[in-house]
Order: C-alpha cells, then sequence, then structure tokens
C-alpha cells in the first residue's frame, strides 16, 4: 500500500523547496538554508525538552536568528558562506546535545534529521502547503540589498523550512533546496523553475514507492533518486548541447 500522506509531504515540499533554492543558487550562498534547516531543528529539540509545540519553538528560534543573519550586510569582510557553515556547525552541536540530556533521544534525532513522514497528517500538510506557497511570494520582494529585503528573503526561507522538517526531516529539505536548482543550472545561472520542480516530483513518486516496495526509509530514498535523477537531467543536458 503506497504510503500516500508521505507522498503528499514530499510532493508538496517539491513544489515550492526546488523554486526557494534556486533564489539561494543565484545568491550563491548555499549554507543559508542548511544553517536555517539546522536552527529550526534545535527549536525543535528545545520544544521537546520543555514539552511544549514543537514547531512553535522552532519557528521563534529561526525568526530570531533571521534578523541576526539579515544583519550582516552584503559588502562585509566576512564570506558568508563561512559564517552560515559556523551557525549549521554550532546549532547542529547545540540540538545535539538538547535532545542527549532526554530519554529515548537515538529515535528523536534520527526524527530531526529525517522528519516524521510516516506520520504526518492532514493538519501538518495544509500548514506546510500554506507555508510553502506564501513564502514563494514573500520571497519575491526579497531583496538581499537592503536589511528589509534581507530580513524578506531569510524570513521566507523560515517559513517555507520550518514545517517542511517536520514533516520530511533535515536531510529531504536541504537536498529538495539545492540538488534540483544544481540539476538545471545553466550557463552560470538558473535554468527553468519548472524543470527543477520536475525533478524533485518525479523522485519524490519514485522514492516513496521504493521505500514502500522494497521498505526503505522514505526520505532516504527520494534523496537518492533525487541525486540519480539530477545527473540524469545533466549528463542528457549537456549530450543535447554538444550534439
Amino acid at each position: 500500500m503506497i504510503l500516500w500522506f508521505s507522498l503528499a509531504a514530499c510532493l508538496l515540499a517539491s513544489c515550492f523547496l526546488p523554486i526557494l533554492g534556486q533564489k539561494i543558487l543565484k545568491r550563491r550562498i548555499i549554507f543559508v538554508d542548511l544553517a536555517l534547516a539546522q536552527v529550526a531543528a534545535v527549536g525543535y529539540a528545545i520544544g521537546l525538552a520543555a514539552d511544549g509545540n514543537g514547531m512553535l519553538y522552532a519557528a521563534l528560534i529561526t525568526s530570531l536568528t533571521v534578523v541576526v543573519m539579515a544583519y550582516l550586510p552584503d559588502s562585509t569582510d566576512l564570506p558568508k558562506e563561512a559564517v552560515m557553515g559556523a551557525l549549521y556547525a554550532l546549532a547542529t552541536s547545540v540540538g545535539m546535545m538538547i535532545l542527549a540530556l532526554m530519554p529515548h533521544a537515538e529515535g528523536q534525532m534520527m526524527e530531526l534529521i529525517f522528519g516524521s513522514v510516516l506520520g504526518v497528517n492532514e493538519l501538518e500538510l495544509f500548514i506546510m502547503a500554506f507555508a510553502g506557497f506564501s513564502a514563494l511570494l514573500i520571497s519575491r520582494y526579497g531583496d538581499s540589498g537592503t536589511f528589509a529585503g534581507r530580513i524578506l528573503f531569510y524570513g521566507s526561507l523560515a517559513l517555507a523550512i520550518v514545517p517542511a522538517i517536520y514533516a520530511v526531516g533535515v536531510i529531504l529539505v536541504f537536498a529538495m533546496l539545492v540538488v534540483p536548482g544544481l540539476a538545471v543550472w545553466n550557463n552560470a545561472d538558473n535554468g527553468a523553475s519548472l524543470h527543477a520542480v520536475l525533478i524533485a516530483v518525479s523522485a519524490s513518486v519514485l522514492g516513496i514507492i521504493s521505500s514502500n516496495q522494497f521498505d526503505l526509509p522514505p526520505s532516504s530514498s527520494v534523496v537518492v533518486i533525487m541525486a540519480l535523477f539530477a545527473l540524469l537531467w545533466r549528463a542528457i543536458g549537456r549530450k543535447v548541447e554538444r550534439g
């Protein structure tokens, strides 16, 4: 039997994460999505430790991080990728330390990394869809050259990432933000967003079917197949260019 809710979660993520990822690739700040994803995961960990609403804690912590990140101007001498990488490493370490103090920490760590895609429900799907498509709308007004623009851009990423992490996990969120965009990257610029979405959607369908058929982890299956599709897309694209 197909995991319909898992498939729905992956398909929803496929419709907005690759498009947001292309905006990240264009700005060449790849680590920002992974950093925000891990900060959101820390928020979930704090929520679990406090016996509260994980998504609410994640939204609060991520919002504060967005404001801090927006204060880093484009003209800074600090390499942005290095700053985002350091933030990712710090957030990962803090999250693991919090979860290590809790009972059944191993299972909770795995859930943060790979999501609760097997247990996602209708309400979570609705929140994920509303947040994701709202993020697409907001990101159109995000000009990285101003503080307000950076708030809008980073905020739109956070809005999409927080509920998506709960559903499909940090790894799949990061993969959907980066892999389809890299696959369609063309001549030092973004390719067609439709093609990026198509890669993610196709990988989601085949990944969930494979997971169901061979009893494999759903999120991991989607990531592996998406990577294969991306390589195939790049290979076909190069062959067409040469031919």
